[in-house]
């Protein structure tokens, strides 16, 4: 069962995804991988993801979000990881997973607007 709601939207070259719930299963890493297959036919060199509504992950889901940044980087799409919570960015950083990650301050998130809409409502 997916715990993982992915809303993706933008505009031009403004591409981002906003996470909410959980990345812990493996429905959830197929969602994950769709959304950015989704997102990488656009081509945009970079891309934002709202990561405030994430609660939780787990090895499932760090290996989710790391393949994801791989394949985005391997299509020469940087992606920017924002706002992830500290418990989860803590995580991240103490499995050794993230090291070329993008992990920015949520205040760094420049994709599109209505996303941090759809993720605080």
């Amino acid at each position: 069962m997916r715990t993982l709601t992915i809303h993706l939207g933008g505009h031009r070259d403004c591409m981002g995804l906003s996470l909410r719930g959980g990345c812990t299963t493996p429905d959830d890493a197929a969602h994950l991988a769709q959304a950015i297959n989704q997102l990488l036919v656009r081509a945009v060199p970079q891309a934002w993801i709202d990561c405030r509504g994430l609660h939780s992950l787990n090895g499932v889901g760090q290996e989710a979000l790391l393949q994801a940044d791989s394949k985005a980087r391997a299509s020469s799409t940087q992606l920017y990881w924002c706002g992830l919570p500290s418990n989860l960015l803590n995580e991240l950083k103490d499995s050794g997973m993230c090291t070329d990650m993008a992990l920015c301050p949520a205040t760094d998130f420049r994709g599109p607007q209505f996303l941090l809409a759809s993720a605080a409502a």
